[in-house]
């Protein structure tokens, strides 16, 4: 019998570890008398002297995340507070804490406080005056003003920010099977309104050699409607958004998915609980139990805690906030709910909004597919050769087995793999019975 050899490619465990952070931070500034509404933010940050913003910065000085995400942040087309908040705030200390610096940046443009000139809650009023009443009801998410509640990335990795992608336009009536409530907008309405009630961002970030990409949303919360339940089902299809996204063949509508065999990071304040709320049908289920996603973790509560509430990221007792990796290209190693309470450090400093940072600490893992390129794997002269394309800082080693028994796999002895230029190539005997192989990808 001819021998066969079969060859198998698996990653290891990587040694490079990052913290991701979503917080909901409620900064974002109300159409008072005493702050009135857009373009106040900004100017409100330029001393360092906020002392909200300071109070989230020592929170983010606390818990120390790589990457980061604001939600409830405003938005202002200069980019301008998301440079103080990082120059004035995050990298001078607060109180004593290490400073935190976020060299790279991203905000875009959100739908909030963007007026439709329609009447989309039908209440027989079309405010177009930013701050009046049942203004933001007609925007294309809700806010009293142009860029409220938006949301900003921080970061200590670079951003590839030519490969950013953002949904912002997308059109809720061009997602399949959408959730519009039946009656409740007309033709013309249904022809402007917008999917997303702040943004979807695809954000791919680089770290350590190679990168993830991070899809970052904020959907509307499933209440403030009636009946129709129009922001149940907004909220619903702004979650979907990712399972499509996330879904061969179900992201036509956005231009195409991210396509299989990518690391990726969902993260933002999604405003749905599995198993409470108001959300419909179990809406954050759709990305929590989606097969590219490693939903099975739960962070808790880092406080006072009982079995009712430990998963709580929001006072109104519910999971409203998710940090989410990618089963492939990440080990998942801990994370938590920062919620100090008592007299614990930061109990006084949390309570600056009604949400509270969520983290993920993961272990980046080498795709395979970007590990090894190119494989072949030839038989000749009584030998086995395999070669195959390498990707710098990551090494390998060979292993094999009698049968896939997972415990029974052993690294190779007396074979090296020789490496020349970006080829890596291995010669073993051929084997005389049937024998299993894989080539093992690792971050020393």
């Amino acid at each position: 019998m001819r021998p066969l050899l079969l060859i198998f490619l698996i990653p290891l465990l990587s040694a490079k570890t990052i913290r991701v952070a979503t917080y909901n931070t409620a900064l974002s500034v109300r159409a008072t008398v005493q702050r009135s509404g857009e373009g106040v933010f900004a100017p409100s940050l330029r001393d360092g002297t906020n002392n909200d913003a300071r109070r989230v910065a020592e929170v983010v000085q606390i818990i120390q995340p790589d990457v980061l995400l604001l939600n409830e942040f405003d938005y202002d087309a200069n980019g301008t507070a998301a440079t103080r908040m990082n120059d004035k705030f995050f990298n001078v200390s607060q109180n004593g804490r290490d400073p935190q610096d976020y060299p790279y940046r991203y905000v875009a443009i959100s739908n909030t406080g963007i007026h439709t000139g329609f009447d989309l809650d039908n209440n027989g009023i079309i405010n177009t005056t930013p701050g009046k009443n049942n203004y933001g009801e007609d925007a294309f998410g809700f806010g009293e003003f142009p860029g409220q509640f938006g949301m900003a990335i921080f970061s200590k990795f670079q951003i590839d920010t030519e490969a950013i992608r953002t949904f912002e336009k997308i059109l809720w009536k061009n997602m399949p099977g959408n959730l519009i409530p039946p009656g409740f907008y007309s033709e013309d309405e249904q022809e402007v309104l917008r999917l997303s009630s702040k943004s979807h961002w695809d954000v791919p970030i680089q770290v350590h050699g190679t990168s993830f990409h991070l899809l970052v949303s904020h959907p509307t919360p499933p209440t403030f409607d009636g009946a129709e339940d129009r922001n149940g089902r907004r909220n619903h299809d702004e979650i979907r958004l990712w399972a499509d996204y996330l879904t061969s063949g179900a992201a036509g509508y956005l231009g195409g998915g991210l396509g299989r065999g990518k690391r990726f990071v969902i993260a933002g304040d999604q405003n749905a609980d599995p198993t409470r709320g108001d959300s419909v049908n179990a809406a954050i289920n759709q990305i929590l139990d989606h097969p590219l996603v490693n939903g099975t973790f739960n962070p808790e509560r880092t406080g006072g805690k009982t079995a009712s509430n430990r998963f709580d990221t929001a006072t109104f007792r519910l999971r409203a906030d998710y940090v989410l990796p990618s089963k492939e290209g990440f080990h998942l190693l801990d994370g938590a709910v920062y919620w100090p309470t008592g007299n614990q450090e930061g109990a006084n400093l949390v309570t600056v909004s009604d949400h509270r940072p969520v983290y993920l600490d993961l272990k980046l893992v080498p795709l395979i597919e970007e590990a090894v390129r190119e494989l072949s794997v030839a038989l000749q002269d009584g030998s086995s050769r395999l070669s195959w394309k390498i990707k710098e800082e990551v090494s390998y080693r060979i292993e094999k087995s009698s049968d896939l028994d997972p415990a029974r796999w052993s690294p190779v002895t007396g074979v090296e793999i020789e490496i020349q230029g970006d080829t890596a190539m291995v010669t073993m005997p051929a084997p005389e019975v049937v024998e299993f192989y894989q080539i093992v990808a690792f971050y020393e």
